[in-house]
């Protein structure tokens, strides 16, 4: 059976002007779309702000973000047995980073706040959690603490110093300072990743990069959504990149 064409999306031109542009119909009076332009341009302000990170939680949280940061460096670097400079240059690069291996323990932690004056704090959670506005704020707060430090954390990482010494080097003055006054903060519930989930981003990033093979991995709901022509498109570009995959272990076992 042929599956039914999808309604087309009604385009609808709005001309705060009062003037037609040619070859468009305006599609309300023009005196009513004047008054309510203000107010449009109102909700996209505030649609605007809602999804950004706030800079003063990022402030309350920072000094024990960098000191989780220094713990979860130091840790890292001596369960990988990380020695030399690109290596651990490579690993501060991706500290901050919830995508990165080294940098998943922001995934980790979750905010909370005891009461309406009081400042927020985190705490360390068994499991990986899925990186809503919370894991946003923690990452923007290690990327605050080491912002201009590189150089200073890869001389300590270089040196072997203990995780207390880097603390007292890079988040001393950071826990020194008073932090700015927060408005209303609502506690988001922290929610935990599926294992396997995790497991299959490892398994596959263990293959790319061992084989130079680039693949992607798709949740069953994202699957069930997708359209045939997305299954198409979705197939001819693993194919693609599979093949040019293939060609580039091809070119480098013909010049060894």
């Amino acid at each position: 059976l042929k599956r039914p064409s999808p309604p087309r999306p009604l385009l609808v031109s709005y001309d705060f002007c009062g003037a037609d542009h040619p070859g468009m119909a305006s599609s309300a009076p023009a005196p009513a779309l004047r008054r309510l332009a203000p107010l449009l341009l109102l909700l996209l302000l505030l649609a605007h702000r809602s999804s950004g990170v706030s800079k003063e939680a990022v402030e309350h949280v920072t000094c024990e973000v960098c000191e989780v940061a220094m713990e979860e460096a130091s840790a890292y670097v001596r369960e990988n047995s990380i020695n030399d400079e690109d290596g651990l240059n490579d690993m501060i690069e991706g500290l901050c980073s919830v995508k990165k291996k080294e940098g998943r323990w922001v995934a980790k932690l979750d905010i909370f706040r005891e009461d309406d004056d009081a400042q927020l704090t985190i705490s360390r959670q068994p499991d990986l959690g899925l990186c809503k506005q919370e894991c946003l704020v923690v990452q923007r707060a290690c990327q605050a603490a080491l912002k201009g430090k590189e150089e200073v954390l890869l001389s300590l990482l270089q040196g072997k110093k203990s995780s207390k010494e880097m603390k007292n080097k890079l988040c001393k003055k950071l826990c020194a300072k008073a932090v700015p006054k927060l408005g209303k903060w609502k506690d988001k519930l922290f929610e935990a990743r599926d294992t396997k989930e995790v497991e299959t981003e490892d398994m596959i990033e263990k293959m790319k990069a061992e084989t130079g093979m680039g693949m992607k991995m798709y949740k069953r709901e994202d699957l069930l959504s997708m359209s045939e022509g997305d299954m198409e498109v979705m197939a001819a570009k693993e194919a693609f990149s599979s093949e040019r995959a293939a060609a580039r272990m091809a070119a480098r076992e013909e010049e060894m």
